[in-house]
């Protein structure tokens, strides 16, 4: 069984918790940061966080929303909130996040400093695939990120993350999408890997028939079971691969 605790770090003068998990047994750990959807760290999160430990890395799921008070935790029926608590966030405030964690899991006797991949959900997809591009970040797995590209309704000037950050990207890259997302078109998905794989980066995409948006989260009506049997072992796997 892993052993969970709750840390914390400052960013910008703004105290971040940090939920933990760890395996069991001695020695230093590759760890893998775990981000969010625009939910929260709620129990999803950390059941999952709690996953990566029992498969041997040492886990941290920070607290994105801590600018607005520690334990944010939205209930999934209230999309608005959700959405404007994710509005808060620019995306330095979101690199100091992520930089913030690196830099606890480097100081960290329990973690291997040199070995450290980052997974995120929603929000967090976008999260990790900016993660990518950070110093630190071995290897970056991505869960129906939203926001790297604009969504199908999103007026013609939106910006294109993608198109400000490819370049940057230095981890490599396994994503996980559904066909019935109606935030990100299977078209979207195949411009990203277009996109990263022309600049030489190292992108493996997955689609799954019939998922949609969240497939993973149990706790969601989106939760479609097949897709998330088959996404969990070539996370780890990738994971595997890239983290000694």
């Amino acid at each position: 069984m892993a052993t969970s605790d709750v840390a914390e770090v400052n960013v910008g003068g703004s105290p971040m918790p940090i939920y933990t998990a760890r395996p069991d047994g001695g020695g230093k750990s590759a760890a893998v940061i775990v981000i969010q959807e625009i939910f929260g760290v709620n129990n999803d999160v950390r059941s999952i966080a709690d996953r990566f430990a029992d498969a041997g890395y040492f886990a941290a799921a920070p607290e994105m929303f801590h600018r607005s008070g520690k334990g944010v935790d939205i209930p999934f029926s209230e999309m608005q909130a959700a959405f404007a608590e994710r509005g808060k966030l620019s995306n330095d405030d979101i690199t100091a996040d992520v930089q913030a964690t690196i830099d606890y899991l480097r100081s960290n006797p329990d973690v291997d400093a040199d070995n450290i991949g980052i997974v995120g959900f929603c929000f967090g997809g976008m999260v990790s695939y900016l993660g990518s591009t950070m110093s630190g970040i071995k290897a970056a797995a991505v869960y129906y990120g939203g926001g790297i590209l604009p969504r199908p309704d999103a007026p013609a000037d939106a910006p294109r993350l993608l198109d400000a950050t490819a370049d940057a990207v230095q981890a490599p890259i396994i994503g996980f999408w559904g066909t019935e997302d109606g935030g990100i078109p299977v078209s979207n998905v195949e411009e990203i890997e277009r996109v990263l794989k022309e600049k030489g980066k190292s992108i493996e995409n997955h689609v799954y028939e019939g998922a949609g948006h969240g497939f993973f989260c149990t706790e969601r009506g989106s939760y479609h079971e097949a897709a998330s049997a088959d996404s969990w072992p070539k996370t780890l796997a990738f994971f595997g691969a890239h983290l000694k």
